[in-house]
């Protein structure tokens, strides 16, 4: 969470989020009042949640998440990376993260962060203690930690015991009021400030920063293959699909 004068952007991991904390140091003549990277609005404001502030944050495909959080851990990046390289011996982490075989050690990898023993036993970022590992997928949970109010206290399964269950708690309770897309990141962010740039203060160059900055973006991770879809085979695909259902139905995300 990124908290300026006038807005607030929660800037959900692997989401572009890096890319757009770099280019809002650029186009806001005023640094931010309050920043805690990857966090709920309500850890830094836990009373007045939005103060009358415009609120937007990122989403990704899917299917091209998972790819990009896998390939940055190849690279020995990321906190999920840490915690199971923390948690495992170092034969099985570099099977789960071995860049010489993408797609044999992408599939290990992405059907491992898919199952409730091996989430609960190695990633230590809230989420065995929610209990939700197993009921929702791993990047929906990351998606509504940043973007629900309170996500240590009610993401719970008492009220999110499942995916249909989460979609609906998503609806009701999502702190955004606009949603960019990754793939799609530098346009919806010049149409974002064409919009709204008297309300959040945008720099008079900002369209112009927002151009320049993207032909060299920041945090990509390195890649075998152009497309995330090579990466996978049907069962992946029918595997994320279930598991991250929460995003085909609130942002019409396909392979």
């Amino acid at each position: 969470m990124i908290e300026y004068r006038k807005f607030i952007y929660l800037d959900v991991y692997k989401t572009g989020s890096t890319h757009v904390v770099d280019l809002l140091k650029q186009i806001v003549p005023e640094g931010p009042v309050r920043m805690k990277r990857h966090s709920s609005m309500t850890t830094l404001r836990p009373f007045s949640w939005t103060g009358g502030k415009l609120i937007f944050s990122t989403v990704r495909n899917p299917w091209d998440w998972y790819v990009s959080l896998w390939a940055f851990g190849c690279e020995g990046k990321g906190a999920v990376y840490s915690d199971i390289a923390k948690t495992l011996s170092r034969a099985e982490t570099a099977a789960l993260y071995n860049a010489e075989d993408p797609r044999g050690s992408f599939r290990l990898w992405l059907e491992s962060v898919s199952d409730r023993e091996f989430l609960n036993r190695t990633i230590q970022q809230d989420l065995p203690d929610s209990g939700l590992a197993g009921r929702i997928g791993f990047y929906t949970y990351r998606f509504m930690r940043v973007t629900t109010p309170y996500p240590s206290l009610l993401l719970k399964p008492w009220l999110v015991p499942d995916i249909e269950a989460a979609i609906r708690y998503q609806r009701k309770w999502g702190l955004y009021d606009v949603m960019l897309r990754k793939e799609t990141l530098n346009d919806d962010l010049i149409a974002f400030i064409r919009d709204y740039r008297e309300r959040c203060g945008f720099a008079a160059n900002a369209e112009e920063t927002v151009l320049k900055k993207a032909r060299r973006p920041k945090n990509r991770s390195r890649r075998e293959f152009d497309s995330y879809r090579d990466y996978y085979e049907p069962d992946l695909v029918a595997l994320v699909a279930d598991r991250e259902r929460f995003f085909l139905e609130l942002f019409d995300y396909r392979f």
